[in-house]
């Protein structure tokens, strides 16, 4: 539920529980200098996913530069898991941060009672057994058994991981993709003020409140419960770009919430691990080949992109086009698209399951980088290009000229000529080409440690104000 609907005029008043009313912005307090800070960072989603995307890399490469230790008068940031069965956070298991430190794809699920069962039955006994286990009463009798079997393995170790009670200044930050959560934030936040907590989140886009038609409804839904509980209950904003930010405190304002006051602006980074000369990947087309990198889903526009190879690639016999990505959502259309193209397998390339190493090399044997993307928060593939020395053609949408500077060269999302002129140039150019690649060597790209320097100076700007 939005949390501006559930207010009567009867309750307007800044409380402990709802701090931020736009009608009653809270007096502050004069600071008390403070020896120690507790930053509990929450990861469930991030050790969950089978998969990583910029929310995943940017929650690991940012906490792994933050400081975890306990050195007295220090600031500590502990990754924690909410544990259903314990109702409450938990630190992590060592397991859990070694999957933290450095990620290794699940091995295959293996196939079900069920399934096994279900696998020789005619396709109509499958349809009718599948309506029954998602109708209201099926689903609700797998969510009880999953229940029981969770009580049942529930390991003891985590009681003695159970955070029972919070330390003194401590607060509570939302670093990952966490609308996906439980539980829901509109519930766990004003829990966690009761118990003396304070709240922060990062800010990487507003988008699936700013842009509805990229997202299905039920995400709409996730993350505008997510968000305007923060607006209601958290002090602290960390946004990843001005864009984002300028974003956030539109939104906040055209729902009648306090607009965000505590902010800062950090930095994704573009050191993930790679070699000086990474060799040319075995999957990498022969000749010059054009890559972009992200999630294929609406906002990304790949149909852009493939608009515009239609044309380059008759002037250009030896160009490919290199898509790396998962299927996201609401992509039938372009996924299909792509699968169907008559140059799909020999010049049309899409990859969804490439690790670190094959990224690199694709990278750095690519002919030039191209970010399409409508609207971005950052834009860490555009960063991540340039410091492989990749001449990058992005778009202008939202953050991304934020991200490229003066080292990009920019197009409008929308026209499918201005990104075929850009190619053609650095086709026919040669030397355009050279001296855009030659220029690159001269790229400082942010790094992950500047980001964690900017949330690290974030919460302990008020321990000094």
């Amino acid at each position: 539920m939005n949390a501006s609907e559930n207010t009567t005029a009867a309750d307007t008043r800044a409380t402990p529980e709802h701090p931020n009313r736009a009608e009653n912005p809270v007096v502050a307090q004069p600071s008390v200098p403070i020896t120690d800070r507790h930053v509990f960072v929450e990861v469930s989603n991030t050790l969950a996913v089978p998969y990583i995307t910029g929310f995943q890399r940017h929650t690991r490469e940012l906490l792994a530069r933050l400081p975890q230790g306990t050195d007295p008068g220090a600031i500590h940031f502990t990754p924690v898991r909410w544990c259903q069965e314990c109702n409450a956070y938990r630190r992590l298991t060592g397991a859990e941060q070694r999957a933290l430190g450095r990620f290794a794809p699940p091995a295959p699920v293996p196939q079900s009672r069920l399934g096994a069962i279900a696998a020789p039955l005619p396709e109509s006994l499958k349809m009718a057994l599948r309506r029954m286990i998602h109708h209201p009463r099926g689903k609700s009798l797998r969510e009880h058994l999953a229940a029981v079997r969770r009580r049942r393995n529930h390991p003891p170790e985590h009681s003695q991981l159970r955070i029972s009670s919070w330390p003194a200044d401590s607060w509570f930050f939302d670093l990952e993709a966490a609308w996906h959560n439980q539980p829901p934030r509109s519930e766990i936040l004003p829990r966690l003020r009761r118990e003396g907590v304070r709240t922060a989140t990062l800010i990487a886009d507003v988008m699936p409140v700013q842009f509805t038609e990229w997202f299905d409804e039920g995400q709409q839904r996730l993350f505008k419960t997510f968000f305007d509980a923060h607006l209601e209950y958290s002090d602290k904003f960390i946004s990843i770009s001005e864009c984002s930010l300028r974003d956030a405190i539109h939104y906040a304002e055209s729902i009648g919430m306090k607009r965000p006051t505590d902010t800062a602006v950090i930095t994704m980074g573009a050191n993930f691990r790679r070699n000086e000369s990474p060799p040319r990947p075995a999957i990498a087309p022969p000749g010059r080949y054009l890559l972009t990198v992200g999630t294929v889903e609406p906002r990304k526009n790949h149909a852009l992109l493939l608009d515009a190879f239609e044309e380059l690639s008759e002037l250009s016999e030896d160009l490919s086009a290199v898509i790396v990505g998962k299927l996201g959502w609401m992509t039938e259309s372009v996924a299909e698209r792509i699968e169907t193209h008559p140059l799909f397998g020999t010049r049309v390339f899409w990859f969804q399951k490439v690790d670190d190493t094959l990224l690199d090399g694709l990278y750095a044997h690519a002919f030039l980088a191209v970010q399409p993307a409508k609207y971005e928060g950052f834009g860490t593939p555009v960063i991540e290009a340039l410091s492989h020395g990749v001449p990058t053609l992005s778009s202008h949408g939202g953050a991304l000229t934020e991200a490229g500077g003066e080292w990009a060269e920019y197009f409008d999302p929308t026209s499918v000529q201005e990104l075929v002129d850009l190619v053609t140039l650095h086709l026919n150019d040669s030397e355009h080409h050279d001296a855009s690649r030659s220029r690159l060597a001269g790229y400082m790209p942010p790094s992950w440690e500047d980001g964690a320097e900017g949330i690290l100076a974030a919460f302990q700007r008020d321990l000094t104000e």
